[in-house]
């Protein structure tokens, strides 16, 4: 599939970047989830086979369920220790941000960013990225995934021989956990091309799924049931949605990646076509937004909530209160009535 980042001239350059390049650091966004760390740790052993000292730098903790990863062990958390990932990113040639079309979904990280002189090279798969804050940008928007977009640059670069059983094992992590095990945004064939290509290397989808998807904790499982009492649905807008306060979060003993998902279940009701999960923090509101069809989650993110994303899966942030943010929430639907139930 042509992609209008894949130029010649885009390569070209990314070629001469990499050959003057000595040490690199690789972040992501906000809340890394398996498309980031399996994209970032892919990268990062890709790089480090063709001489580039790497380092992974994330803005906060990831979910534990992506702990088995190899080469997890050395990821640096920003928010653990500022002084250590600000030395790193100031020394490097090369800052690769993956995962994310803008610095500003790396919070505070992204804005340390902005101030640095040092070449940065996008690779994601998100609507709309940001070009002027970048070098260079690998952005394909009808990937499933920044772990597809990664292969498919991998392959441009002619670096195919240099790929193991490990960097493809990243890979397929990526690709798994960004299509929900193969349900959404994965309905063109290519994605499934370089499936079967990646098994080709010897990686153990099984083992894969089951460290993923069947490792939850006992209180991530009570903390969904929870959430799932409190869901509110809206007939009228075949909307539903779940709000959680840092309180009743924290109740369940809550760990980073404990809530990934949420967001899905109310589609699983017949007649929803929007879902929404509100999660509070120490800092903010993070929403996560899910519909089906032509309805564009990324379009209400991106009006309503700061965020975007894709056609059917986007992220938003609030300022506001839990009650508030609800408020304007429901607010907001009510433009969209039509559209909704149309869909």
């Amino acid at each position: 599939m042509p992609v209008p980042y894949f130029t010649p001239e885009n390569i070209a350059k990314f070629r001469t970047l990499l050959q003057t390049a000595k040490h690199a650091v690789v972040v992501t966004h906000h809340n890394p989830d398996g498309d980031a760390i399996g994209t970032s740790l892919a990268l990062t052993q890709v790089l480090k086979m063709l001489g580039i000292n790497t380092t992974i730098i994330v803005p906060n903790p990831f979910p534990e369920f992506l702990h088995w990863m190899d080469g997890v062990q050395d990821i640096l958390i920003y928010k653990h220790g500022h002084s250590r990932s600000k030395q790193l990113m100031s020394g490097a040639d090369l800052l690769f941000c993956v995962d994310l079309n803008a610095l500003s979904r790396m919070d505070a990280l992204g804005k340390f960013i902005e101030t640095l002189p040092v070449p940065r090279v996008m690779i994601d798969h998100h609507l709309q990225p940001e070009m002027k804050d970048f070098a260079v940008a690998f952005s394909e928007p009808g990937a499933c995934s920044s772990a597809e977009t990664l292969y498919h640059l991998i392959k441009d670069l002619d670096l195919l021989p240099k790929l193991n059983t490990l960097i493809a094992e990243a890979i397929y992590t990526g690709i798994m956990t960004d299509t929900n095990g193969f349900r959404h945004n994965c309905s063109r064939p290519e994605v499934f091309y370089t499936v079967a290509e990646l098994l080709q290397y010897g990686i153990d989808k099984d083992k894969i799924y089951n460290a993923v998807y069947n490792s939850y904790s006992y209180n991530r499982m009570r903390l969904l049931g929870y959430a799932l009492e409190k869901m509110i649905v809206l007939p009228e807008y075949r909307t539903a949605y779940i709000a959680l306060t840092k309180e009743e979060i924290a109740s369940y003993h809550f760990k980073p990646g404990d809530t990934e998902g949420f967001v899905n279940y109310p589609l699983h009701i017949k007649g929803i076509v929007f879902s929404v999960f509100m999660s509070e923090n120490q800092e903010n509101i993070r929403i996560s937004f899910r519909s089906r069809g032509k309805f564009s989650a990324n379009e209400f993110a991106r009006q309503h909530f700061d965020g975007g994303g894709h056609l059917n899966a986007a992220g938003g942030i609030s300022h506001l209160t839990v009650e508030e943010t609800i408020a304007k929430f429901l607010q907001s639907l009510q433009e969209y009535k039509d559209e909704l139930a149309a869909v």
